[in-house]
């Protein structure tokens, strides 16, 4: 099975599956300083970080 592709434009996204219901626990994953892909660990949904978007910046 294909997982699914999102782009994103920020560096911490929220991932719960298929929604709250049929998926998993709600999630936040952040894009570590110099990277641009990461993988939930639940699901293995794959987020790429737009263009232009830096990592590891932030409070």
């Amino acid at each position: 099975m294909t997982q699914e592709t999102v782009t994103v434009h920020a560096t911490t996204v929220a991932c719960e599956g298929n929604g709250p219901v049929t998926g998993h626990p709600k999630v936040y994953l952040t894009f570590a300083k110099g990277k641009t892909e990461l993988v939930c660990p639940y699901c293995s949904r794959h987020f790429v970080l737009a263009e232009g978007v830096k990592a590891g910046h932030g409070h």
